[in-house]
């Protein structure tokens, strides 16, 4: 099992209220932890104590080293073990909800995945999808950009994105590419109401040809202008 670091504290602080066991250690600052005041690094600190979680107070600049470098620690670092990806079929379950899964082609950035991890959540995503080839994983800079809801959501990683898809719509789900295909209509238009797998493309690239065939229908987000080509995909994924 390979050590992932969470840091930040709000994905550290996440990760603390939902999956407290999961953390093998977590290091603070000691120079904030035991500050006066409201510094949040207490809080997390004392959240993590409260859930049994192993403290150990550590220099700044220990942690500064621990870190990746140029990552905004804000002071706290989690040890954990390995990311665990859900199971597609969990993210399609039915609930209280119709589901919701995004369905990611490709992304490469792991900031990119991050933000758009956060935006699922906060729109009431049931779950998100990602390629085990060619795509950025759930790392430690994907769980910093996303606000900790890498903690927060499923997320299921397949080795085939068109067979995950068709097992989507088994399940009873529509599937809509976000790609510009001679049939894609302007996404306010379509009725995506209901069990839905809403498909993001890669930077740059978009969703790839026989992906975006296998999809049920497809979107375009109309644009005012085009002089710089296309939205980023955490931004097209959020508006869609």
């Amino acid at each position: 099992m390979t050590d992932r670091l969470v840091y930040g504290v709000g994905p550290v602080r996440e990760l603390v209220a939902h999956r407290p066991r999961a953390i093998t250690v977590l290091y603070a600052a000691r120079e904030r932890a035991q500050a006066k005041g409201k510094d949040p690094v207490v809080g997390v600190v004392d959240g993590a104590r409260a859930n049994g979680v192993t403290v150990e107070l550590r220099p700044l600049r220990e942690l500064d080293k621990l870190a990746p470098a140029g990552a905004r620690h804000q002071g706290v670092v989690a040890v954990t073990g390995e990311f665990r990806y859900a199971d597609l079929e969990a993210l399609c379950a039915p609930g209280p909800t119709a589901p919701l899964v995004v369905v990611l082609d490709g992304l490469q950035d792991p900031h990119n995945l991050g933000a758009v991890v956060r935006s699922a959540y906060l729109f009431g995503a049931t779950g998100v999808v990602i390629p085990e080839h060619r795509a950025t994983e759930v790392t430690a800079l994907a769980t910093k950009a996303s606000a900790g809801a890498t903690e927060l959501i499923g997320i299921a990683r397949v080795a085939n994105l068109v067979r995950a898809l068709e097992q989507l719509k088994a399940a009873g789900l529509w599937t809509c590419a976000v790609a510009a295909a001679p049939e894609a209509r302007p996404i306010a238009t379509l009725d995506l109401r209901g069990p839905l797998a809403l498909v993001i493309g890669a930077e740059g690239e978009g969703v790839r040809p026989l992906v975006a065939r296998s999809c049920d229908l497809h979107a375009l987000i109309p644009m005012a202008a085009t002089g710089v080509g296309s939205l980023n995909a955490s931004v097209a994924a959020g508006v869609a």
